[in-house]
């Protein structure tokens, strides 16, 4: 018949590989979110891009049809210098139409730039929209691989629970609740052995007095539980074998 310590030792190494289990399925999970995140942040990309794109667009036509506008004005200018006359007149008209054409080469100027950019924003947002695919392709196959490891995984995690709840019967219910505070404070290190009168889990020396009664307690199989006096953690010690020297 196992002893308490050998229980909650038992029940210790359990509990360990279910917190290992426990993280490893967090960090998978965290690997989608992470995918995820990255193809969110790609979309809100695009879509500032193509903000970026309309907006160029159209200031591109808007410029366009003013440079059309401002043409038709110079064709009527023509129409009516050769109308004119009067020599005064004719130049004053012949000037408005020079003003008028520097105008319109300054919105040529305007429209060849914006067409300029109109094609780098095309190509930025092209290379983003490939890499959101890319991204969700890899969140797809991330995401096959990582369901397949979490399933096993979570399978191996509840036969280890159903081991666990087989264990926690045979201890008592407030030495197991006692066990469970300790683990929850002491990072999952409950059963520490004591080695040369040292608690191997926060390493300080314990009474000699202690050690004694320890060492004593197991001898007999009087099955007493003591605590570190220094991090409370549940010690135990185990008789050295034949030939080895004691500790």
């Amino acid at each position: 018949m196992p002893t308490p310590i050998e229980l909650l030792a038992a029940l210790q190494e359990i509990d360990q590989r279910l917190r290992q289990k426990e993280t490893t399925l967090q960090e998978l999970r965290q690997q989608i979110t992470s995918i995820a995140g990255a193809v969110e942040t790609k979309e809100q990309e695009a879509a500032t891009q193509q903000l970026r794109l309309n907006e160029l667009e159209s200031r591109h036509r808007e410029a366009e049809s003013q440079l059309k506008e401002e043409e038709g004005k110079i064709k009527e200018k023509r129409v009516r210098q050769n109308r004119i006359r009067n020599e005064r007149e004719l130049m004053a008209v012949r000037r408005e139409i020079e003003l008028m054409k520097e105008a319109n080469e300054k919105i040529e100027e305007q429209g060849i730039q914006l067409l300029e950019q109109i094609e780098q924003e095309k190509a930025r947002l092209t290379q983003t929209q490939s890499q959101i695919e890319e991204l969700k392709q890899k969140m797809v196959e991330e995401s096959s691989r990582v369901e397949t490891h979490i399933a096993s995984l979570e399978q191996e995690a509840q036969q280890e629970r159903n081991e666990r709840e087989k264990f926690t019967r045979e201890i008592d219910a407030d030495l197991c609740a006692r066990y469970e505070r300790i683990f929850a404070k002491r990072g999952g290190v409950v059963v520490v052995e004591i080695r040369s009168d040292t608690c191997q889990g926060c390493y300080m020396r314990i009474p000699p007095h202690m050690s004694n009664q320890i060492r004593s307690s197991v001898q007999v199989n009087a099955n007493t539980i003591f605590h570190c006096p220094h991090c409370g953690r549940i010690l135990h010690w185990r008789p050295t074998p034949e030939g080895e020297p004691n500790v």
